[in-house]
C-alpha cells in the first residue's frame, strides 16, 4: 500500500480488527465501553462523516479520550494551541470526485452535477480519497490554555442519566418517534419473544416491550439494529441484504446493522451489544478485513448513511415530546430557557414525576437548575432496580 489513503484504510482495518477480536473474546461485551454525548467533531464544531465518525469513536475508546473532539495540526496552530510532545496523529479520510474534460481542464464536481447528460459525457469523473491527520483535544494544551473552552466542550458532551419509572434507560426522542410513528416504516412494540424487520410491501419493525428486556440499553440496541435494517430498503438506501441466513450479503448487512446501532447508540449515550446470532459472523468479518482493508470503507460508508438517517429523524422529534418528557429532559440537560418557558406557560410537575426525576440521580447542577427555575428542592433518591423478565426475547433479522 503506497498512497496515504491506502495507509489510512489499513490503519482503520487494524483498529477494527482489534475491536472485533475483543468482542470475539466476549461477544456479550458492548461495542463501545464508554459513552459519548454526540458525534465526533472537529474543533470548529463540524461533525465527521460516517466512516471517520465510527473510527474516531473507536480511537476515543481505545485511548480513553473523554471528548470526541479532534483537530489538524494547522487547526491547533490557528487556535493558539500546541500538540503535546510525543503525541501521534490519526488519519481521517475525505471522499470526493475529480472531474476533467478531454483537454485535462478541471471543473468542480458541483458544477458537473448541474450539467445536462450530453454535457456530462464530455468529462471524465474519477473518485479519490484525501487524508488528513488529526489530534484529539486531550493531545493538546487546550485544558490549560483555554479552560473555558474545555469546560464548554465537557458540558456539550455530557450525558444526562435519563431513566423511566421502572429505573430503565429511556431516550425521549426515540420514544417519541415510535409513539408517533415518525420513522420511515411502522414500528410496533408489543409483547412477544422476537424482534425483526419485515421487508417488502409490508415493510415494518416489531420489537418486544421494553419491560421484557433485562435493561433499557438492550431494548434500544435492538430497536436501533432493526431500524438500521429498514434503511436499506429499495426506496431508501437500497442495500443488497442477502436472502439466506449465513450468506455473504446477509453477513455484511448484519455488520452494517450492528455498527449503525453502535454508532447511533454511542451518540445517544447507549451501550449496544452484539446480537447473539451474529457472534457466528465474527470470524468472517475478521477474515474479510484482513484480506481487503477497503472492506471497512465499504461497510462504514453504509453505516454512515444509515446512522445519519436515524439521527436526522430523531433530531426532528422534539416537537412530539410530551410536557413531562420535555420537562425531564430539560432538567437533566440543565436547559434553563426551556424550563423557564414551561413555568411561564403554567406547567406544574406532579409529585409522581418529581419522584421519578429523583430516581434518575440528577447531578448537583441539575438540582440547582430545577431550584433556580421552579423553586423546587428535590431530594436525591436511589432508583429501583429494573424488573427482569425471564422470558427474554429471541432476536432476529
Amino acid at each position: 500500500m503506497d498512497t496515504a489513503s491506502d495507509k489510512a484504510l489499513q490503519h482503520f482495518a487494524e483498529l477494527m480488527i482489534e475491536k472485533i477480536k475483543q468482542v470475539e473474546d466476549n461477544w456479550q461485551k458492548p461495542w463501545f465501553g464508554i459513552k459519548g454525548g454526540g458525534l465526533p467533531q472537529n474543533i470548529e464544531g463540524r461533525t465527521y462523516n460516517g466512516v471517520n465518525s465510527f473510527m474516531l469513536f473507536l480511537l476515543s475508546e481505545k485511548e480513553q479520550y473523554s471528548l470526541p473532539v479532534y483537530m489538524t495540526f494547522m487547526q491547533a496552530k490557528d487556535s493558539g494551541l500546541n500538540i503535546l510532545k510525543g503525541e501521534k496523529s490519526f488519519p481521517v479520510i475525505y471522499w470526493n470526485f475529480s472531474v476533467r474534460d478531454k483537454n485535462g481542464k478541471k471543473i468542480p464536481f458541483d458544477v458537473y452535477k448541474n450539467l445536462d447528460k450530453n454535457e456530462q459525457q464530455e468529462y471524465k469523473v474519477t473518485p479519490f480519497l484525501k487524508t488528513y491527520n488529526v489530534f484529539n483535544v486531550q493531545q493538546t494544551n487546550l485544558q490549560e490554555t483555554k479552560p473555558e473552552k474545555w469546560e464548554a466542550l465537557k458540558e456539550q458532551f455530557k450525558i444526562p442519566a435519563i431513566k423511566d419509572e421502572q429505573g430503565m434507560l429511556t431516550v425521549p426522542l426515540i420514544d417519541a418517534m415510535v409513539r408517533e410513528q415518525q420513522w420511515i416504516c411502522p414500528i410496533y412494540s408489543k409483547e412477544g419473544n422476537s424482534a425483526y424487520h419485515a421487508r417488502g410491501e409490508d415493510n415494518h419493525i416489531v420489537v418486544p416491550l421494553k419491560g421484557q428486556f433485562k435493561d433499557g440499553e438492550n431494548f434500544y440496541s435492538t430497536l436501533l439494529h432493526e431500524m438500521a435494517h429498514s434503511t436499506g430498503e429499495p426506496e431508501h438506501l437500497n442495500r443488497e441484504k442477502g436472502v439466506i441466513f449465513g450468506d455473504k450479503q446477509y453477513a455484511k448487512e448484519e455488520l452494517v446493522a450492528e455498527l449503525t446501532s453502535a454508532t447511533v447508540g454511542q451518540s445517544l449515550g447507549i451501550s449496544t451489544y452484539i446480537r447473539e446470532e451474529n457472534a457466528m459472523y465474527l470470524k468472517n468479518w475478521l477474515g474479510a478485513l484482513k484480506e481487503d482493508p477497503k472492506f471497512i470503507y465499504n461497510i462504514l460508508a453504509d453505516v454512515g448513511k444509515a446512522s445519519n438517517m436515524i439521527q436526522e429523524h430523531a433530531s426532528r422529534m422534539e416537537q412530539y415530546l410530551t410536557p413531562e418528557e420535555r420537562f425531564t429532559l430539560a432538567v437533566l440537560q440543565d436547559n434553563r430557557p426551556v424550563l423557564e418557558q414551561m413555568k411561564n406557560e403554567g406547567f406544574i410537575p406532579s409529585s409522581r414525576q418529581l419522584e421519578n426525576l429523583a430516581a434518575n440521580h440528577p447531578t448537583a447542577s441539575n438540582l440547582e437548575t430545577l431550584y433556580g427555575t421552579f423553586g423546587i428542592s428535590l431530594p436525591v433518591m436511589e432508583a429501583e432496580p429494573a424488573m427482569k423478565n425471564t422470558n427474554e426475547p429471541q432476536l432476529g433479522l
